[in-house]
C-alpha cells in the first residue's frame, strides 16, 4: 500500500474518512483488550519479542530486528526468527526459510533475515504456528524474534516493540483510512518500549539510527565501503530504485552522501517492472537499491548484468544503545540451564 500524502495532515479527505477510521481503531482497541496478556509466554517457556510497528509504511523495524537479533546472541542467546511471509504462497504447514528455492518461496524480508543472521527463520500467516514448528525443529532456540505481528494477538508475546519512522512519525495520527494508524496512537502506552528510526518526538523513546556502510556488487558479491563507492561513483549520476515502505528516505540518505541520483520508487515489496528493466538496460549507468530489493533482483538477473560494476545493493546497519538492549533482557525470562 502506497503512503498517499493526505496522512501527513488533517484535510478534507482526512476528515471524510474520519467515521471509517473510527470503527478501525475501535476495532483494534478491543482486539487488544481481549488479548490474554497474562498468557504472555509460549506454552513450552520460550518467550516471543514482537517487533512492529502501528503505522501502515516502513518504518525500519526489519534492521530493527536484525540488531537486536545480534545483540541478544551477543549475550548469549539463541535467536530464532517468524514472519508471515509477505507476497509468498505459504500453505498449509510453516515453511523453514532455510529449505525455500528461494524468496519468492518466503518473501523478501524473511529471506534476507535467515542469510543476514543464519538464523532459523519460519514463516506462516499464522505467527503461533510458524512459532510451534520453528521450536519443535530447533529446541535450543530460547527466544523467538517476530518480525511485524504486533496486531496478531494470538501470538502470545512477552515483549512488544514499536518503531517509528522518525520523518513521519505517527501522521495526522488517524486510524485508516483516513490516516496511517493500523491501531489508536494510545497503543503506544501498552507496548515495552517505542524505538524510533530517526528523531524521536517523545522523551520515552529510543531513538537509533539506519547508517549506509557498504556496498555490495550483485554480479561477484565483492564489497566496498560508502567512501571507496563514492569514490569511484560519486562524480556520475546514478540510478537509485526503492521496493520499500518508504522509498524517499533511502534516496534521501543516498544524497546525503553526495551522489546524483534518477530514483525509481517502487510499491513495498515490488519487483523491478520489465519495463523499467528494459529501460535500465539501455541507459546503461550504475544501479543502487536496497539489501531488500536486491533479493528479488537476484532470483531474477537479467541477462544484460553480466559484468561487475552494473547493479549494487547498499547495507546499512542499525545500532541499538546499550540500555536498551540490557532493558529488553531484563523482561525476558532467564535462560534455560541446558542451552546456557
Amino acid at each position: 500500500m502506497r503512503y498517499p500524502d493526505f496522512w501527513q495532515r488533517r484535510g478534507l479527505r482526512s476528515w471524510l474518512l474520519w467515521p471509517l477510521s473510527l470503527v478501525t481503531c475501535m476495532v483494534a482497541r478491543r482486539r487488544r483488550a481481549a488479548a490474554a496478556r497474562a498468557e504472555a509466554r509460549q506454552k513450552d517457556g520460550c518467550p516471543v519479542v514482537v517487533i512492529g510497528n502501528i503505522t501502515v509504511g516502513g518504518t525500519g523495524k526489519t534492521p530493527v530486528l536484525i540488531a537486536l537479533a545480534r545483540a541478544l546472541a551477543e549475550h548469549g542467546r539463541r535467536v530464532g526468527v517468524i514472519s508471515r511471509g509477505y507476497g509468498a504462497r505459504i500453505g498449509i504447514e510453516p515453511r523453514d526459510v532455510s529449505e525455500a528455492a528461494g524468496p519468492d518461496a518466503v518473501g523478501d524480508e524473511p529471506w534476507l533475515i535467515h542469510h543476514t543472521l543464519n538464523v532459523p527463520v519460519f514463516v506462516h500467516p499464522d505467527r503461533l504456528r510458524a512459532a510451534e514448528q520453528l521450536r519443535a525443529r530447533h529446541p535450543e532456540v530460547d527466544v523467538i524474534l517476530s518480525d511485524d505481528g504486533l496486531q496478531h494477538h494470538t501470538l502470545p508475546r512477552e515483549v512488544e516493540i514499536v518503531v517509528i519512522d522518525g520523518i513521519r512519525q505517527l501522521g495526522n495520527r488517524l486510524c485508516l483510512p483516513a490516516g496511517p494508524l493500523r491501531e489508536s496512537a494510545k497503543t503506544l502506552d501498552d507496548v515495552d518500549f517505542v524505538i524510533v528510526n530517526g528523531k524521536q518526538f517523545s522523551d520515552d523513546q529510543w531513538a537509533v539510527h539506519f547508517e549506509l556502510t557498504m556496498v555490495r556488487d550483485l554480479y561477484d558479491q565483492s564489497t566496498l565501503g560508502m567512501d571507496d563507492f563514492m569514490l569511484s561513483f560519486g562524480t556520475q549520476p546514478v540510478v537509485a530504485l526503492a521496493g520499500i515502505g518508504h522509498p524517499e528516505k533511502f534516496f534521501t540518505a543516498l544524497r546525503e552522501r553526495g551522489l546524483s541520483l534518477e530514483t525509481y520508487a517502487l510499491e513495498d515489496h515490488q519487483p523491478v517492472p520489465p519495463a523499467l528493466i528494459q529501460y535500465l538496460r539501455r541507459v546503461d549507468i550504475p544501479i543502487v537499491m536496497t539489501e531488500k530489493d536486491a533479493v528479488k533482483w537476484q532470483q531474477n538477473r537479467p541477462s544484460w548484468h553480466d559484468r561487475p560494476g552494473q547493479v549494487f545493493a547498499v547495507i546499512g546497519q542499525i545500532r541499538l544503545p546499550d540500555e536498551l538492549v540490557r532493558a529488553i533482557l531484563d523482561k525476558l525470562p532467564p535462560q534455560p540451564e541446558s542451552s546456557a
